[in-house]
């Protein structure tokens, strides 16, 4: 079977690169950079998942992308997407004690070209255009960044997430500070989307918050060295993980019933908890007025995520 790298070889090849490095943004159809180019690059395959950069490696060599496209990584996120045309790992080419700022990994079966930094200094010295573009590019993608960047709060944003069973407490709390300086937001308050993955708006939900509370109910019983215990949903222990692990302990809040003894991995030690009583009927908000006003306190003396 053949592959696109297969399109650049041949008594046809030379032509072709030419011709593929051209469309380059950083070539804007210079064909004396574009001829420079195809003499010092080498032009390969990349499959499917492929690594071209990884995150804090210190290699250097810049890609130009000529088909498929590439996610762009920070930390096991994507942050961003290059296709043909782009340019990627020139920063590292610039300033050479400069480690990869992100890992690129193929999309799609793709096809790069891989030039040096020392071609690609050789190649600046003598179409100083290249640097222009770097620019240009760099300010763009800055902004870009930006975007990613969530704006301060004025007011605290808490979420709140909790098993179906536990909807009532979630519901109190929320009433409790229906008068109060921040802003509650319920994961069944229209959160989820039926066309959304349930993950991926989790995230999302709990990058927008500065604080997020999960509450634990006794909704199972597991075994406990031989003992029955009541237990939260796994799904609720998840989730306060995810909490600390995207907002900090400080800001990942634990909600337990008082009197329900209900067991928690020990890893979760450390974890801001606060108890609460619950028991529906006409005092129930009375029940839990305690545990909300701890909380307020607590929300208050922190604030908002200024960082």
């Amino acid at each position: 079977m053949t592959s696109m790298l297969d399109r650049f070889s041949g008594g046809d090849g030379e032509r072709r690169k030419v011709e593929a490095l051209l469309a380059q943004k950083m070539v804007s159809g210079n064909h004396d950079l574009a001829n420079a180019l195809v003499q010092c690059s080498e032009f390969l395959d990349i499959p499917k998942d492929g690594l071209i950069i990884e995150q804090n490696d210190s290699t250097n060599d810049v890609f130009f992308i000529v088909s498929g496209s590439f996610s762009v990584i920070v930390n096991g996120r994507v942050v961003g997407v290059r296709g043909a045309g782009d340019h990627v790992g020139e920063m590292a080419a610039i300033e050479v004690t400069q480690k990869r700022s992100a890992s690129i990994v193929a999309r799609e079966p793709s096809v790069v070209a891989r030039i040096s930094e020392s071609d690609f200094d050789g190649l600046g010295n003598t179409f100083p255009q290249i640097y222009k573009h770097i620019a240009r590019e760099l300010s763009r993608r800055l902004l870009q960044r930006n975007h990613l960047v969530r704006g301060a709060h004025e007011r605290s944003r808490v979420f709140i997430i909790c098993s179906s069973e536990a909807l009532p407490v979630a519901r109190l709390i929320n009433r409790a500070f229906a008068h109060d300086d921040f802003d509650v937001i319920v994961w069944s308050d229209g959160v989820f989307k039926v066309t959304n993955y349930t993950l991926d708006t989790l995230e999302k939900e709990v990058d927008k918050s500065d604080f997020a509370i999960a509450i634990a109910h006794a909704d199972d019983i597991s075994n406990f060295r031989g003992q029955p215990w009541p237990a939260p949903r796994d799904n609720v222990v998840f989730e306060l993980g995810l909490f600390m692990g995207r907002l900090g302990r400080q800001r990942a809040i634990l909600m337990e019933p008082r009197e329900e003894k209900v067991k928690l991995p020990s890893d979760l030690a450390g974890v801001t908890t606060i108890s609460y009583r619950y028991k529906a009927g006409d005092d129930e908000l009375a029940f839990i007025s305690p545990a909300c006003d701890e909380l307020r306190s607590y929300i208050q003396r922190v604030g908002p995520d200024k960082s």
